[in-house]
C-alpha cells in the first residue's frame, strides 16, 4: 500500500478525508509515528465526527514523500515541510537499456558483489570442458520396427 497523499484522498469521505494528514506524525525523538492505513482511516473518521474539516488556504505545512525507496506506508523517510518547499528530486534506478555494455557489466558486477545475484548460477563457474561419452540407439523406423 502506498503512502496516502493529499491529492489522492477524498475530502468528502470521512474515512479518507484526513488520512493524508495523519501520515508520518512526529513521535519520540523526532521519529515518525508509523500507523497502519486501516487505523488512519478510523482516526480520520473520528476527526470528521468531531467536526474537523480541512482548509487548504490555512495550511502551513505539507508532507513530502520519500525521494528514494518504496513509497509504502512503512517507509517513514518522508517529512513534513513548509508548504511550497522545494522537493528533492526523485531518484530511480537507471534505464539499463541506455547503459553501455561496459556500464552494464559493471552494474552486474556490483550486484554480484552485493549478493543480489547470489541466487543465480554464474556461467563463469560452470565446468565448460565436461563431455559424456554415449551411444545412439538405432532408429526404429529404419530397422523396420513398428510404432
Amino acid at each position: 500500500m502506498s503512502i496516502p497523499l493529499y491529492e489522492e484522498c477524498n475530502p468528502d469521505d470521512p474515512y479518507d478525508a484526513f488520512v493524508w494528514a495523519l501520515v508520518g506524525l512526529p513521535g519520540p525523538r523526532n521519529s515518525p509515528l508509523l500507523v497502519h492505513p486501516d487505523v488512519l482511516r478510523q482516526w480520520s473518521k473520528h476527526l470528521w465526527d468531531l467536526g474537523f474539516r480541512h482548509h487548504s488556504d490555512q495550511q502551513l505545512r505539507e508532507y513530502i514523500p520519500p525521494a528514494r525507496g518504496v513509497t509504502h506506508w512503512l517507509n517513514g523517510s518522508g517529512q513534513w515541510a513548509e508548504k511550497g518547499a522545494v522537493r528533492p528530486p526523485e531518484t530511480s534506478a537507471p534505464d539499463v537499456s541506455q547503459l553501455t555494455p561496459d556500464e552494464r557489466a559493471h552494474l552486474v558486477e556490483q550486484l554480484r558483489e552485493s549478493g543480489e545475484l547470489k541466487h543465480l548460477v554464474d556461467a563463469r563457474e560452470l565446468d565448460r570442458n565436461h563431455a559424456e561419452v554415449g551411444s545412439a540407439a538405432p532408429d526404429d523406423a529404419s530397422s523396420g520396427g513398428s510404432r
